[in-house]
């Protein structure tokens, strides 16, 4: 701001009050009404009442933004596991016939070559499922556990201490992220 731009302002407001020594001055108004200045803070003050509830419903604003942000997310992460659950679903089948074909050509005394290439083909199927979630359930020799194993036939023993326990598995069961894919098929002891 050069020296030719200051601006002077001067009081001109005479008011006469009890030390007040000029005779034409009309009676101190002490009740008067709030200056230029005095109207400039007050709406400075409002405004920045203003601000301040617009800087609060802003940042609620962003914070709902941000919840929603997290739901979808959690939300496309879920469709995600759904989806590579189904995936996994439909090659236990495969995984089966691996078992079924590693069976019939240990009993017909296959070239032991192909024994081992084809359980090295199963173990990395199963490894590579495994490293994304998927467990493979064992329940032989435990509780019946109608959860993750389901009751194809009952095995009557004698013994009471193997009423319930599962006395032998005839299929694995698989589970991934919590979710039961297939039950294991056992086998029950059941107390004559």
């Amino acid at each position: 701001m050069s020296e030719d731009d200051k601006v002077e302002v001067r009081d001109k407001r005479r008011i006469k009050s009890v030390d007040d020594t000029c005779s034409d001055a009309p009676e101190a108004d002490l009740e008067r009404l709030p200056t230029f200045v005095d109207q400039l803070n007050e709406q400075m003050r409002q405004n920045d009442e203003r601000l301040r509830e617009y800087i609060a419903a802003h940042k609620e604003r962003m914070a709902e933004v941000d919840q929603l942000r997290k739901r979808l997310e959690a939300d496309v992460d879920n469709r995600a596991k759904a989806r590579f659950g189904d995936l996994i679903s439909a090659l236990l089948p495969v995984m089966d016939d691996f078992d079924r074909a590693l069976d019939h050509a240990k009993k017909a005394n296959a070239d032991e070559a192909i024994l081992k290439g084809m359980g090295l083909l199963r173990d990395g199927l199963v490894k590579a499922l495994t490293v994304r979630g998927l467990s493979v359930t064992d329940c032989a020799q435990k509780p019946f556990d109608p959860e993750v194993a389901q009751a194809v036939g009952v095995v009557e023993v004698e013994d009471a201490a193997l009423d319930n326990i599962v006395m032998e598995q005839l299929t694995p069961g698989y589970v991934y992220e919590g979710r039961v894919l297939r039950p294991a098929m056992v086998r029950v002891g059941r107390k004559a």
